[in-house]
């Protein structure tokens, strides 16, 4: 992500444009292959606990503007289109929102229904800044270490299941991992100009990520002690433009902030703690999620990520590690990732769900993926061996084959791990998480759910939020025409699932003992496995479904599909 030199331009064999085909190239393929496999109906994974809560709002943001025209910025509709449910899910800043209610508006057959949502229809938003985020991680590399390091960098960003995975929901975190990379990619780029208005500009774009999600102030202190190591004492020039300009922008972009900037303000930052603790399971236990181990973050990090690409990142970064002063915008890079992981690594800091609150470090560890391979490709010392082009052909085929995950964990990419633990059997035997976030329950076992209770309510669980369960319910066809209803299992009501003889449920073990109490003599018919681990399981329930002692999680099925 710095200028290529001018000997290097010179000495390149192909122009400008062609330089951009391999990341170009790449970026396309992906959000094809994320595009074509969408759907919840449609070979896609299944629809996750947060999807329908962002796609409401997304619809009502863009519904509310329809119907009120330029009276949407009036002080009594801000109340009313931007309102704090002080009970709700906790707030989030409207860019995410927006994109997602547009995107769902272009597809929405019943636009004037605030409570009809289409899951599907949403999920284009992330695939599309998928895409987004390919091209730019792969042109940054490209314009730093050349078409080499900038295709390989694009493709490493793919090559990630769980990104790929989160590239198909329609929540906020693949808007926030783009986001937050383009706010980082332009203050190196304007680092190179060092014009104040090129940080203003930076300025905006990091404006517009505050606008995604809270994360984007994760940039403020790396980059405000990388500039002051730059500039020293003229750093106040650049950071007053970059601050100036986010924070015009963040309140331009934000209504709710016009009531009251400072006060709405600071109580958005101080949102983020108070809320309802989120489980997590790790290391065989299972945890608040203020209170998991410090390592947590850093040990996903190592354990989520190919280990070809955690090799080539390493090569990168050992390859690079004399640069820090002669190119201080790869110490800005480093710095960022480091921070991120550290910042959820602090005691008290709620961290959960796997990966997908720090989601972006794996597209800025990507670019040290296509340095690395650049150094293979072209060091000396490689070359006594092999040709240049044996070098390629080898590096190639290594990338291509970490594309397996991809295919093998589909459509659970949520529940990849690396060799470095066995895969998903060998980590769920030392004790990792195996499903958080509902994905695994896919259409085919909710219609064999449906044909096997003749169109009586079925269960599911572990239900995480009580609209869980409706949002599954109204995105399955299956469940649609069969005029089925989809029970959450409440541990505290075990009266609501009188009359249910079959239950849904995927494996999330943070949650998972309260719903074995109700399952006790029931009887597995049909499961989803991955790697010898099941996903997804459809229990026949004993004719008392109230809590009893004993786990069903043992009992062997009846009838298996086949292991994907």
């Amino acid at each position: 992500m710095f200028e290529v030199s001018s000997t290097e331009r010179e000495l390149s064999p192909s122009g400008p444009r062609r330089k951009l085909l391999g990341p170009l190239l790449i970026a396309i393929l992906a959000t094809t292959a994320t595009i074509a496999t969408l759907g919840p109906a449609a070979n896609g994974p299944g629809v996750t606990c947060d999807e329908v809560y962002h796609v409401i709002m997304g619809k009502r943001l863009v519904s509310a503007l329809r119907r009120q025209g330029p009276a949407f910025f009036t002080a009594a509709n801000i109340r009313r289109n931007f309102s704090w449910p002080e009970k709700g899910p906790p707030v989030q800043a409207p860019l995410g929102h927006w994109a997602l209610g547009t995107v769902h508006h272009l597809f929405d057959p019943v636009a004037d229904d605030p409570a009809a949502v289409s899951i599907a229809a949403a999920r284009f938003a992330p695939a599309m800044a998928f895409g987004l985020l390919v091209l730019l991680v792969g042109i940054g590399t490209m314009r730093t270490e050349g078409p080499l390091a900038g295709t390989v960098a694009a493709a490493a960003v793919v090559l990630v299941p769980r990104v790929f995975g989160h590239a198909h929901f329609a929540a906020l975190d693949m808007l926030t991992a783009l986001a937050f990379v383009a706010a980082l990619c332009a203050v190196m780029e304007a680092a190179r100009g060092s014009l104040w208005w090129h940080f203003a500009l930076a300025g905006v774009v990091w404006g517009l990520a505050l606008l995604v999600r809270l994360h984007g102030l994760l940039l403020l202190p790396p980059v405000v002690a990388w500039a002051l190591w730059r500039w020293r004492l003229t750093a106040w020039r650049p950071l007053v433009s970059w601050m100036s300009a986010a924070a015009v922008t963040l309140l331009v972009g934000w209504p709710w902030l016009w009531l009251s900037p400072i006060g709405n303000l600071w109580r958005y930052v101080g949102s983020g703690a108070g809320r309802q603790a989120v489980n997590v399971f790790y290391s065989g236990k299972v945890w608040a999620d203020h209170d998991v181990p410090w390592h947590y973050p850093a040990v996903m990090f190592i354990v989520t990520v190919p280990v070809v690409l955690l090799l080539l990142g390493g090569v990168g970064v050992w390859a690079r590690r004399r640069s820090w002063k002669t190119e201080p915008e790869l110490a800005l890079m480093a710095a960022v990732f480091l921070f991120v992981l550290l910042i959820f690594s602090l005691p008290g800091v709620p961290v959960y769900d796997g990966v997908r609150l720090y989601l972006m470090v794996f597209p800025l560890w990507s670019v040290w993926v296509g340095m690395g391979a650049k150094f293979i490709v072209e060091s000396p010392t490689t070359s006594r061996f092999l040709s240049r082009q044996s070098r390629m052909i080898i590096v190639g085929l290594l990338l291509l084959v970490q594309g397996i995950g991809l295919v093998i964990y589909h459509p659970c990419q949520l529940s990849y791990y690396n060799f470095l633990v066995g895969n998903l059997a060998g980590a769920e035997r030392i004790g990792f998480e195996v499903s958080y976030w509902g994905d695994a329950i896919t259409e085919d076992i909710l219609a064999e759910a449906v044909e096997r209770s003749a169109g009586g309510p079925i269960l599911f669980g572990p239900n995480l939020a009580p609209f869980q369960a409706p949002a599954v319910a109204m995105s399955s066809a299956a469940l649609v025409a069969g005029e089925s209803r989809l029970v959450g299992w409440d541990a505290g009501k075990p009266e609501l699932a009188a009359g249910c003889r079959y239950a849904v449920v995927y494996h999330r073990r943070a949650d998972l003992a309260a719903v074995d109490r109700m399952f006790a003599d029931g009887w597995v018919v049909v499961e989803h496995r991955k790697l010898g681990v099941w996903v997804t399981r459809l229990i026949e329930l004993p004719g008392d479904v109230a809590p009893k002692e004993g786990k069903v999680l043992g009992v062997p099925p009846r009838r298996t599909t086949a292991e994907d």
